[in-house]
């Protein structure tokens, strides 16, 4: 699915990617693709709709809005942030982990860029663990986001158009021209990593904690009750020792 969304943005100069985890305290949660496009990228993207300009209206249509729709993603109309960028954004929610890696597995495709996406839940006692791990390599450049299926659709380019082409026609290294961060939000954490194109592959490696505390609460009353009455139990018996070094009757003594 990202390597539709990124073939779009590699007709630009200027873009900026980020995609984000976003997991809630029960599990539930979100997968979000932005893409961002300066003035001069947009200028630069394809007039589709014939209209004499290129503005948000042509980067929506390439970005295949039916087919991200079709695949249970929400695509939201594209809007020019104070900075003069303009994003594209695409969301889908899951309902548990399981569904949150289906759906980062579908991202860039087995030898894409997102390599073993993997969110994880744990459930010791008085606590729920959340983690994300995985690998971002962006050794192949912009390459890395394609499929083989779209190469097929573009004719055998991934992006649409061979990346030398590409920084031919923007002037600049695609590694200055595209950015790529992800973010993963966990309960309790939240961190990012922002690998450039040509980097070694970054090992990703987060996690988060939610504390329920009632039941910590509750293991806490219990466990100081607990200790209360060994100690009351010890003390007692001191007494009892203490008392009959001292001369004191046993209690069997004292009823003849």
């Amino acid at each position: 699915m990202l390597a539709v969304f990124l073939a779009a943005a590699a007709s630009a100069c200027q873009v900026r990617t980020v995609v984000t985890v976003d997991v809630a305290d029960d599990g539930s949660g979100t997968v979000e693709v932005a893409a961002g496009l300066d003035q001069d990228a947009l200028s630069k993207v394809p007039d589709l709709d014939d209209n004499g300009t290129s503005d948000a209206a042509d980067l929506e249509a390439l970005v295949r809005t039916d087919d991200l729709l079709a695949a249970g993603w929400k695509v939201d109309t594209p809007s020019r942030h104070p900075d003069g960028t303009t994003w594209v954004t695409v969301t889908r929610p899951f309902g548990t982990p399981e569904e949150a890696n289906q759906i980062l597995a579908q991202l860039t495709g087995p030898r894409g860029a997102l390599k073993h996406l993997h969110v994880s839940r744990r459930d010791p006692f008085g606590r729920t663990q959340f983690g994300l791990s995985g690998l971002v390599d962006l050794r192949r450049g912009l390459e890395a986001f394609g499929d083989d299926g779209l190469a097929d659709d573009l004719e055998g380019n991934p992006l649409g158009e061979d990346p030398a082409a590409i920084e031919k026609r923007t002037g600049q290294p695609l590694a200055d021209s595209f950015r790529f961060k992800l973010v993963a939000r966990l309960p309790g954490h939240t961190r990012s990593w922002s690998p450039r194109l040509g980097d070694p592959p970054v090992r990703l490696d987060a996690d988060g904690t939610v504390y329920h505390w009632p039941a910590l609460i509750l293991a806490l009353v219990a466990a100081v009750c607990a200790i209360a009455l060994v100690l009351l139990t010890v003390g007692r018996a001191l007494q009892r020792a203490t008392g009959r070094a001292a001369g004191e009757p046993a209690p069997s003594d004292a009823k003849r």
